[in-house]
């Protein structure tokens, strides 16, 4: 009998918005330069720093320092801009429902991952591999060696919005899906049932 397959979610651009994403992360930083810095310095500055936070070498408050933003001030806006997808958030309490072991496999910054856990309870029953955690980022071999340690199964269902990650998830062995347009969708119709 073959055993229940393991998900791991993305949480930049799958569980939130990924408003730091190339395309977003200049109109973010306009949103959150109301009153405290300027977007396009801090815009790239955030390009140069972007790996040291994924790795976990640069702290949050490094990071505020950088962007010359106060971490007090940056917080809540960045939740408010935040928010977790509730059809995402159905459907991971479903698969934990179903007794499918879920987690979070990201490169992001652990505080901000952090804020978002301690916001939504559902996301503190998950397992997490964060790259600012491990020291390893997607789409390296060695991140999802290290995440299929932490959820041993048969089957690993991986679900990302970056097409590098979904390709490199695949080669790894895991059943990758891009969250593209309609995703939420061919996923549940797949493995919820």
């Amino acid at each position: 009998m073959k055993s229940m397959p393991a998900f791991y979610f993305d949480v930049g651009g799958v569980l939130i918005a990924d408003n730091f994403a190339p395309h977003n992360a200049l109109r973010t930083f306009q949103k959150l330069s109301k009153r405290r810095f300027d977007p396009a310095v801090a815009y790239a500055t955030y390009l140069q720093i972007q790996p040291a936070l994924d790795l976990g070498t640069m702290s949050f408050d490094e990071f505020c320092a950088h962007i010359g933003a106060s971490p007090i001030e940056f917080v809540p806006d960045w939740l408010a801009m935040h928010p977790v997808d509730p059809a995402v958030l159905e459907v991971i309490e479903h698969l934990l429902a179903a007794g499918h072991p879920v987690g979070l496999a990201t490169n992001f910054c652990r505080t901000l991952l952090n804020l978002l856990i301690e916001n939504d309870p559902v996301l503190s029953r998950l397992e997490v591999c964060c790259s600012s955690d491990i020291g390893l980022v997607k789409p390296s071999q060695e991140f999802f060696h290290h995440a299929s340690r932490m959820v041993p199964a048969e089957e690993i269902v991986f679900v990302d919005d970056r097409e590098v990650n979904i390709q490199a998830a695949s080669a790894f062995g895991w059943t990758a899906i891009h969250a593209t347009q309609g995703w939420l969708s061919k996923f549940k119709d797949t493995y919820i049932q």
